[in-house]
């Protein structure tokens, strides 16, 4: 994973030549928990838009926010499941580890 090194000024995405972004949502929210000692780019919930790749999914912030972007590589990101609930929007929930050795 990574924390703002993805995002353009303009508030694009910044992928490698070898892929290419296959979807992009907006209206996004992303929220993040069960991190101790919480950062402060972690808190609260952040808006912004998803981009997803063949190798990784991409979260770009709206606005001025300490998290401009956040990458997950699919090697990653572990637990997920898709919820649907009846009253409620669909959200996707999961747990992506840090990589050994990672900054």
């Amino acid at each position: 994973m990574a924390l703002n090194r993805n995002h353009s000024e303009g508030g694009g995405v910044i992928v490698n030549n070898s892929e290419n972004v296959l979807m992009t949502y907006d209206h996004i929210e992303i929220t993040f928990s069960d991190i101790e000692p919480m950062p402060d780019a972690f808190k609260g919930t952040k808006k912004g838009s998803v981009f997803l790749t063949p190798y990784r999914v991409i979260f770009v912030s709206k606005g001025k926010d300490a998290m401009q972007s956040f990458m997950m590589p699919f090697y990653l990101l572990k637990d997920c499941e898709i919820k649907q609930p009846v009253f409620g929007a669909n959200y996707i929930k999961g747990t992506v580890k840090a990589e050994a050795g990672g900054r």
